[in-house]
């Protein structure tokens, strides 16, 4: 990893990890965050988690604050520290996305310098979801590897027809060779 992009990473992780520790010890700040994943999110995990997940997952805002919070912090680790990245800023962005929501939009909204920032923030983030580190996208590599399985299939079938030639070329020579051997048995046989 260079050394830039382990910095810029970390620089730009340091911002959301310390709004999740923020959001862990003072929950009272982002309320109406917990509140939107309460009222979206438990609703969609009480359906699709099994009975015994399900029936703990807690009902205050304040909570869910919380977890917005730890979830921001590991999120903000994970891209920081390259494990995860992904997923960290992906989850950043989704994060940034929800407190523009919350926020209510309009134009007093985009007057608001914290809100412009997180906006600029989001831009980052998704840069980051999309950084490759210099080395070529998954796709890519895949289209790669199969152009090198369907130049080595080519080869082989080449070498399967031409050894079907051979073996047809021994099989005749054979055939006549049996021939001239059962015909020199046979009149010598007679004889």
């Amino acid at each position: 990893m260079a050394l830039s992009r382990a910095v810029a990473r970390t620089m730009l992780a340091g911002v959301f990890i310390s709004q999740g520790v923020k959001g862990v010890t003072d929950p009272g700040s982002t309320t109406a965050q917990g509140a939107m994943l309460r009222d979206r999110v438990a609703p969609f995990l009480r359906r699709v988690a099994p009975e015994p997940i399900a029936s703990h997952l807690p009902e205050d805002a304040i909570t869910w604050a919380r977890i917005r919070g730890a979830a921001e912090v590991a999120a903000g680790i994970g891209l920081s520290t390259g494990l995860g990245r992904r997923w960290g800023a992906l989850t950043l962005a989704a994060f940034t996305v929800q407190d523009l929501i919350t926020a209510g939009g309009g134009r007093k909204a985009l007057k608001d310098p914290d809100l412009l920032t997180r906006i600029a923030l989001t831009g980052g983030v998704l840069l980051a979801a999309q950084d490759t580190e210099g080395r070529p996208s998954l796709g890519y590599r895949s289209r790669v590897a199969r152009g090198h399985l369907e130049a080595k299939g080519r080869k082989a079938r080449k070498s399967v027809r031409k050894a079907e030639r051979r073996l047809e070329g021994a099989a005749k020579d054979t055939g006549k060779r049996i021939r001239t051997v059962a015909t020199e048995t046979k009149s010598g046989l007679a004889a």
